[in-house]
């Protein structure tokens, strides 16, 4: 269905919608047939934008859903809003599992629940993003799931934070930058934290990495010296690297002014496009070819050849104590290798989804977003 054609402005179409804190939609960047002219009332088609408007996107679907307006109408008029991009500050929140992401953003944002609608493991599974004001600034905190997750595999993850960046990278939104956190209580770096590190790094792009703070959190659960000499570990040979290409660290103490402190360092930032948005957006590239994606695939070969190693292992152990008619370690064994044969299957499932010739591209993979309601990206 065409819209009207823009109404020429007149002084009521410049009035704002609304005088509270929120970003008024009435303005000279209005899309065609949202003019709050005089003229409107002329045509019967527009209805009015509801008053006192909570966000751009549910007044959008309201007036679409009046005048029935066809899906793609409706990304078109989502679209030409442009998300007010330029008056908004975008952070990501990054860490391995149980660093303390969500409850970073809690603190943060002044909001307690954050799963809307979810339970708090369910929200950590998943994207989502969380608005608050700092000053007179509009800050979004994009909460993503940690590498080496408990209920995900690495390619699940890796899989929701490309489709969230290559959403974002269609509406030209780019980061302001990055919190990276550590909890400062882990006693020691563990492989999946180092993992966790490198997958980063090859997410962000070194040339990326002045826009991150290096954040550890949890410090009420050491003592302060026990705390700094983990912190100079950290700084010394995990973050060597990270902090050798501008990184800053800091210490997130709890609170929510701790929290807006650590925000406050990235708000100035030029915003930039992450290494993986600029290899799939610009370069064009599957995501298995992407530094980020040759890292999990390295990773997924590793892990199946430890998987048939120990297989062949098992099956050979088995066969010895079936001989030895070994009924209890017989039964052990098998269970054992059942759970073994439950990890291959899930590793060979993760290699083909990474693998597939019909890797989604990126315009697919907006597709796929919109289609389960997750248009509304920032």
């Amino acid at each position: 269905m065409q819209l009207p054609p823009p109404t020429p402005p007149t002084q009521a179409s410049s009035t704002s919608a609304s005088t509270s804190d929120t970003p008024a939609v009435v303005s000279d960047r209005n899309p065609p047939g949202l003019s709050q002219s005089a003229d409107k009332e002329k045509d019967p088609i527009v209805p009015p934008i509801p008053p006192k408007p909570t966000s751009y996107v549910p007044q959008i679907d309201s007036i679409s859903q009046k005048m029935g307006e066809s899906s793609e109408a409706c990304k078109s008029l989502k679209s030409h809003i442009g998300w007010s991009k330029e008056n908004v500050v975008l952070i990501a929140v990054l860490g391995m599992t149980g660093a303390g992401k969500t409850t970073f953003i809690s603190k943060v944002t002044g909001k307690s629940d954050l799963g809307i609608g979810h339970s708090l493991e369910s929200c950590t599974r998943e994207v989502s993003v969380h608005e608050t004001k700092i000053g007179e600034t509009t800050v979004r905190f994009v909460d993503t799931p940690g590498f080496s997750d408990t209920y995900l595999s690495d390619t699940e993850v890796l899989e929701m934070i490309a489709d969230y960046l290559a959403a974002a990278y269609s509406k030209d939104m780019k980061l302001h930058g990055i919190i990276y956190l550590h909890p400062i209580s882990e006693n020691r770096m563990t492989n999946p934290a180092t993992k966790n590190l490198e997958m980063f790094r090859k997410l962000t792009g070194e040339k990326n990495l002045k826009n991150v703070v290096l954040t550890t959190s949890m410090w009420d659960k050491v003592t302060a010296e026990e705390g700094a000499r983990r912190e100079r570990e950290l700084k010394e040979k995990f973050w060597k690297v990270l902090l050798a290409f501008e990184a800053k660290t800091i210490k997130y103490k709890g609170t929510s002014e701790s929290a807006r402190e650590v925000a406050g360092l990235l708000m100035e930032n030029k915003p930039f496009y992450l290494q993986l948005q600029e290899e799939m957006g610009k370069g064009k590239k599957a995501l298995k070819d992407t530094s980020a994606g040759r890292e999990i695939m390295a990773e997924l070969a590793r892990v199946k050849e430890q998987h048939q190693r120990e297989m062949t292992e098992m099956k050979e152990m088995m066969m010895k104590s079936q001989e030895e008619k070994n009924e209890t370690a017989v039964r052990a064994l098998k269970e054992h290798y059942g759970k073994l044969l439950s990890d291959m299957e899930r590793t060979l499932r993760d290699e083909k989804r990474m693998k597939d010739k019909e890797v989604k591209t990126l315009n697919e993979r907006i597709s796929a977003l919109e289609k389960k309601g997750m248009c509304n990206i920032v």
